[in-house]
């Protein structure tokens, strides 16, 4: 039996993070992981001068974490790159067409009415609402509900369909009548509560100063893998791997006992850093509470889809960041991007790359058919082809597939965390990260294995 101080279980973004954080703070870490690399979803394909993202493509810029985490590892700042917003545009697939979402919008708020009075995307009845909706008065709800309810309830269901439901689905992957409003959507049950009315929310946080300035999207040169690259530099000398699959976490004396392999390894704390059903399983015996509470966090599954293409082929002009399509006109894919008008150094002069989500029951009816890559490629050139009105083929392309890799934060949710975070507490060294808790960005992910480990630090004074 070998003794560490910290074991990290799963070498993602959240595992490298926190290892990075408690190295900080003077503490000893090991990660285990059981793929044979590290950095979980993100990952950047450099192919023919080409980066392409097999997990997410970019952060929000208002967030703060990522920029934070950078400036501390040095040298990654001068590559933080902005997303294009002087082309930022979205369509939606409306009756088989490309239709552009209003200006203006935030999530499914508008923020310039005129904007959505003159869009085709909504009808005239969603149009009455939207006046009926800055009347409303405030609202407090003593039960959690879903984001269905609050948009429906202010909007009406037109629009849930064509706006709410696909932008939350390739962030979440679910269906937005089982997400919980409370932890998906804080800002705007905070702004029902206060202003009754979404839109003049909205309205009174335009006249604020901006918590950032440029783009709404940030990313790195050379892709997003670019920061897990930095963090395994920065921890490589300090912080061994063990490349294994933990098959139990147990209680044992001054501490925890970890079962890798062959292997048992003591610790006297253990980071679960890796999705709640696999916590879950670990923890059956020990934390039998925590357990259960980790296994009613549903997840979702995804496969990205990129195509790259000769640009002069497509004839399209790759006027926006790309497209949603609403869940009754969806074939295969739920949403595009177009790589080249979103981050046009990401593709090399004289080509295009199409970047296709696969998300919920569709992926998991691929992965559970055993569906390989060529199918799936033919799948998403299908849906690209019509929608877009081209017909050439691909010069070449990555799929990835990645089951139930989303939690969902369902109605409740914010219920189950102040369990998790009590269970937690309890526990005596057993420490929760990843995106199981209060956001699934790359920024949530960064802030929450920061606290984690500030956590560990602080009790150990």
């Amino acid at each position: 039996m070998r003794s560490d101080n910290v074991l990290i279980v799963g070498g993602g973004l959240s595992g490298l993070s926190t290892a990075y954080y408690l190295a900080r703070y003077g503490i000893r870490s090991t990660i285990i992981e059981k793929a044979g690399r590290l950095g979980g979803l993100i990952k950047t394909d450099q192919i023919d001068g080409c980066s392409l993202e097999a997990g997410p493509d970019s952060y929000l810029a208002t967030k703060t974490s990522v920029a934070e985490l950078a400036d501390e590892l040095g040298g990654l700042p001068d590559k933080i790159i902005s997303s294009n917003d002087a082309a930022r545009r979205v369509f939606v697939v409306r009756g088989g067409k490309l239709v552009t979402m209003p200006r203006g919008m935030s999530m499914m708020v508008p923020g310039d009415l005129r904007a959505a009075f003159e869009s085709p995307l909504l009808g005239a009845a969603t149009k009455v609402r939207l006046l009926r909706e800055t009347r409303m008065k405030p609202r407090t709800r003593t039960e959690d509900f879903s984001v269905g309810e609050l948009v429906t309830d202010h909007f009406g269901p037109e629009m849930l369909e064509y706006v709410a439901e696909p932008l939350l689905c390739g962030v979440y992957g679910g269906d937005a009548e089982q997400l919980s409003a409370n932890s998906v959507l804080p800002r705007f049950t905070a702004y029902e509560k206060r202003f009754g009315s979404l839109i003049k929310g909205v309205k009174h946080d335009q006249k604020k100063p901006a918590e950032t300035t440029g783009s709404l999207f940030r990313s790195f040169e050379g892709g997003m893998q670019t920061l897990t690259d930095a963090l395994l530099k920065a921890t490589a000398k300090n912080v061994p791997v063990i490349y294994s699959e933990v098959t139990r976490v147990e209680k044992a004396e001054g501490g925890w006992r970890v079962l890798v392999g062959q292997e048992s390894i003591s610790c006297s704390r253990v980071v679960m850093a890796c999705p709640a059903h696999v916590s879950a399983a670990l923890l059956e015996r020990s934390v039998p509470q925590m357990a259960i509470e980790l296994s009613h966090i549903p997840y979702s599954s995804a496969i990205l889809a990129m195509l790259v293409f000769d640009r002069a082929t497509l004839g399209h002009s790759l006027d926006g960041f790309g497209f949603l399509i609403p869940r009754h006109e969806r074939k295969t894919i739920a949403a595009a991007t177009w790589v080249n008008t979103k981050f046009p150094s990401r593709i090399r002069t004289g080509l295009a790359a199409l970047r296709g989500f696969i998300v919920g029951g569709k992926a998991e009816e691929l992965m559970r058919t055993g569906a390989d890559k060529d199918a799936v490629t033919e799948l998403v050139l299908a849906d690209f082809q019509q929608l877009m009105g081209f017909s050439a083929a691909p010069l070449f392309s990555t799929i990835y597939f990645w089951p139930k890799c989303m939690p969902q934060y369902v109605v409740g949710h914010s219920s189950r965390v102040q369990n998790l975070r009590r269970l937690e507490g309890e526990s005596a060294g057993i420490h929760l990260t990843s995106n199981i808790m209060d956001g699934v960005g790359v920024p949530d992910t960064i802030r929450r294995a920061k606290d984690v480990a500030k956590q560990i630090a602080g009790d150990r004074v």
